[in-house]
């Protein structure tokens, strides 16, 4: 996927690793300066690489930032084939749905945010009142965006779901009622608040099981 912030892609072995250490070392810092405080000279700090090298990859933080926003949308669908495979080999569900697919979504957010080192400040977006997003913009007419527009194909393509009607306000809708649960969930605690995380579950259970449903 284009990420405008970089300058130049790695090809090297090594300096794919330095990338890779990079984004690794500003996942750390996001976990334990937050966003506001975070500056290339501390990455490359923790990196162990001249700041000059961050730049020659990345246009500087902005950069930095979508690419590392870019690789957890990624791990997120890696994680989501691996929960559909399972889920379909085990055939305890029947078959998958919607709201059964939200469920999953919802429930391997939680999980990301619990181990994936920066993932609570950099989950695709500053969810702050006109906080910038950190993926590029998506290309569906019907105004959806990146995140909605992989997670609507990878449910029609690999998971197999029927379509939706509006589906990219469905999903952008869905991604913006998970996320303030989320935010509310993680406020004042890194694993989460169970009761919150599970008024999430129920929204989008109830609201996917409506607009999927026939007529």
């Amino acid at each position: 996927m284009d990420n405008p912030g970089v300058r130049r892609r790695p090809v090297q072995k090594r300096s794919i690793d330095r990338v890779e250490r990079i984004l690794d070392a500003c996942a750390r810092l996001l976990d334990e300066v937050g966003l506001d405080a975070l500056t290339i000279v501390d990455v490359a700090r923790r990196a162990e690489v001249p700041s000059g090298t961050i730049y020659q990859f990345f246009d500087g933080k902005p950069g930095m930032l979508r690419e590392l926003a870019l690789r957890n949308l990624e791990l997120l669908l890696v994680r989501l084939r691996r929960r559909v495979a399972q889920e379909v080999a085990e055939g305890t569900e029947g078959a998958l749905t919607w709201p059964r697919a939200a469920e999953l979504v919802l429930t391997e957010t939680v999980e990301m945010r619990r181990t994936v080192p920066g993932y609570t400040v950099v989950d695709f977006a500053d969810t702050r009142p006109g906080g910038p997003t950190f993926l590029p913009q998506g290309e569906a007419k019907e105004g959806g965006d990146v995140l909605a527009e992989r997670l609507y194909h990878f449910a029609l393509d690999e998971a197999g779901l029927p379509p939706l009607p509006d589906p990219y306000r469905v999903m952008r809708l869905a991604i913006q009622a998970t996320a303030a649960a989320l935010q509310l969930a993680f406020t004042t605690s890194r694993e989460g608040d169970p009761a919150m995380i599970e008024q999430g579950r129920r929204l989008l259970r109830a609201y996917f099981a409506d607009v999927s449903s026939p007529g």
